[in-house]
């Protein structure tokens, strides 16, 4: 038996995919030693993908849209 690197939950040693919380190993200890090597290009284009600006910024401005549209249809809905 051994411990799931994430969750801690026992597992097998012939597991492939943690029964608890579902990490892949390999894939965690792909990581693992991408992170102790110094290799972080894989993850660092992930990370500038997910974290754009641009993604916060139009997100922001159509929730804006939205709330003013609904502000706007309730006002009207009252006179």
């Amino acid at each position: 038996m051994t411990n799931c690197p994430k969750c801690n939950a026992s597992t097998n040693e012939s597991d492939t995919e943690c029964p608890a919380c579902g990490i892949f190993f390999s894939k965690w200890h792909e990581r693992e030693e991408n992170l102790a090597s110094g290799n972080m290009t894989r993850y660092a284009a992930l990370a500038n993908a997910t974290s754009s600006g641009f993604n916060w910024t139009m997100l922001i401005i159509v929730c804006m849209v939205v709330a003013g549209v609904l502000y706007f249809i309730g006002q009207r809905a009252n006179d």
